[in-house]
């Protein structure tokens, strides 16, 4: 067998290969979170108790935002880690997470824990 059959097999069975982990990877709902932004947002996601400050809950109750839209910014919006304090030898890490909802950019300010997210301070800006 020459070289140029032996590519066309190892091309065929790479292509085979890789739609079989595509369609398995959409089929089961695998992520797969490797970017700094994405890892974070998950972090932030799974932990347990999801705490709100009391400007938190001002404006998250004079939006009407509800646990929904939390879940959606937490999953398609930026990391801003410029503004962010992210020194690891304190126990908790606070981020600022900017996104958008409909026609409001949405500003978070998360401090993440072990065990805990805090909603420190949340701003919005109606879209001109």
């Amino acid at each position: 067998m020459n070289i140029a059959n032996r590519f066309i097999y190892f091309f065929f069975g790479l292509t085979l290969g890789i739609i079989a982990v595509i369609f398995l990877a959409k089929k089961k709902n695998i992520q797969f979170p490797y970017g700094p932004d994405a890892r974070t947002l998950k972090s932030i996601r799974v932990k347990e108790h999801r705490y709100f400050s009391d400007q938190a809950q001002q404006t998250y109750t004079q939006f009407n935002l509800d646990s929904i839209q939390i879940a959606y910014l937490l999953t398609q919006s930026d990391v801003d880690f410029s503004q962010s304090d992210t020194d690891t030898k304190k126990p908790c890490q606070t981020y600022r997470i900017n996104g958008e909802l409909k026609e409001m950019e949405v500003s978070l300010l998360v401090k993440r824990c072990d065990s805990s997210a805090t909603f420190e301070e949340i701003i919005i800006q109606k879209k001109n």
